[in-house]
């Protein structure tokens, strides 16, 4: 009887891989996505069941899952660490393949080509972080990535560190973001106070601060382009003009 329950299993796991392989993944259901992700961390286990308990657990959603954080994960009895962290690795090796996609000699123009570049890398970010985009005078991007994390404001946010890399990579012209997770893109007077004590750092080496990009989800706002702030921002062809 356990030999014929393995076997099963087994053909039920090489039924779902050959569908995949056959149609990808747009017409799985979200338990059927997470009970294929299971067999990988999970070999002798049957994970359909516990695919279901993670959703009932975080919401219902994909996106829920693989945004908690990675202790409530393993509080789901059947997760271990490793099956947390295989969870985990997803959303963060999305948000790589999409920056890669747009990595390659990717040219700045405006605030929205900023924004289409950068919402990639909040992607499924559950803590409030600050990014740094240094460009050249044609738009070329030099480097873009995190450089702290935690909420925006005068004791977190180093302005040194931000002219040492803007610096180091012999930038011209640099764009700053944030997200506000599970917020609204709604810059707070804190992120306004922080933005005019980059602009002014900025200023004192021949660097141009082009724009604040407030970004939740896939919505984000331009502190260069909203009237009572877009006094603090160099005005160069394509950027603070809307």
């Amino acid at each position: 009887m356990k030999q014929k329950e393995g076997n099963a299993h087994e053909g039920h796991r090489e039924r779902l891989k050959a569908r995949f392989a056959a149609e990808g993944l747009d017409h799985f259901e979200p338990h059927v996505i997470l009970e294929m992700i299971l067999f990988y961390s999970l070999p002798r286990r049957d994970t359909n069941e516990l695919s279901h308990r993670l959703l009932d657990a975080f919401g219902g959603s994909l996106s829920s899952v693989f945004d908690a954080p990675l202790e409530e994960l393993q509080k789901v009895p059947g997760i271990g660490q490793n099956t947390a962290i295989l969870l985990k690795l997803f959303p963060e090796v999305c948000r790589r393949y999409l920056m890669d996609l747009s990595d390659a000699g990717r040219i700045v123009r405006d605030s929205e080509d900023a924004a289409k570049y950068l919402l990639p890398f909040f992607m499924g970010r559950t803590a409030e972080i600050v990014a740094l985009m240094c460009i050249d005078g044609k738009g070329k991007v030099l480097f873009c990535g995190q450089v702290f994390e935690g909420s925006v404001n005068a004791a977190s946010v180093s302005v040194r560190r931000i002219v040492e890399i803007v610096v180091r990579y012999a930038a011209t012209d640099v764009i700053l973001a944030h997200n506000h997770p599970g917020g609204l893109a709604i810059p707070s007077e804190e992120d306004v106070h922080v933005t005019a004590q980059v602009a002014d750092a900025l200023r004192t080496v021949d660097i141009r601060l082009l724009d604040h990009l407030i970004i939740a989800g896939k919505d984000w706002v331009s502190l260069a382009a909203t009237p009572t702030t877009g006094h603090l921002f160099a005005v160069r062809d394509g950027f603070a003009v809307f």
